[in-house]
């Protein structure tokens, strides 16, 4: 009896994970191409990040403010680390999308198209990581939020399952823009003041 509650109870799971794998394959967006990047991104202040997961600046806030003050304190800045994570998250969907397309779209063996390829598959693995790292931060994130850690220590998650934060968008923002420069320069500029 209890095995056939487990068994339909797996099973269960199992399908409304295929359901919303589903659904989310339906829902992507058809062909990104380089036209349908710079629109669908999402506005995020690097320097933020940056202050964020500055563990000198929390241990300045740590010291001078009360313990009551500074975890009200901490709750904001994890609120705001989140929505900056979603931000780039996203971001690096939009440009995981456009590098693949891009590596559909290369004629055949040129010059200009192996470095065309090659930019996107850079472009490819640097999102990626991001985005895995992204990922597993908001994860972390959800967890602290949902149980109130209020003195959970941000600069921790500057380094995640061995991803460190700030150079892995560096990495996806070099190479968003190398890519980009291939389009020209006016659309390099544009998807430059984007990311």
């Amino acid at each position: 009896m209890i095995f056939d509650l487990i068994t339909i109870f797996l099973v269960g799971l199992l399908l409304l994970f295929a359901a919303y794998t589903a659904l989310q394959f339906l829902g992507k967006f058809p062909r990104r191409t380089m036209e349908d990047v710079t629109p669908y991104l999402r506005p995020a202040d690097f320097e933020e990040l940056q202050s964020l997961l500055d563990p000198a600046q929390e241990v300045n806030f740590r010291i001078r403010l009360s313990s009551q003050e500074f975890q009200s304190w901490q709750r904001k800045r994890i609120h705001l680390l989140r929505e900056y994570l979603l931000r780039m998250s996203h971001n690096s969907l939009v440009l995981i999308e456009w590098g693949n397309m891009e590596l559909q779209q290369v004629p055949a063996s040129s010059q200009q198209s192996q470095e065309i390829t090659a930019l996107a598959r850079e472009l490819v693995q640097a999102a990626t990581e991001f985005r895995l790292y992204s990922l597993l931060a908001l994860a972390k994130l959800k967890f602290w939020i949902v149980f109130r850690m209020g003195s959970a220590r941000l600069p921790g998650l500057r380094q995640v399952s061995g991803i460190d934060a700030l150079a892995s968008y560096n990495r996806l923002k070099t190479a968003a823009g190398t890519l980009g420069l291939t389009h020209g320069d006016d659309y390099h500029q544009v998807l430059m003041s984007r990311l």
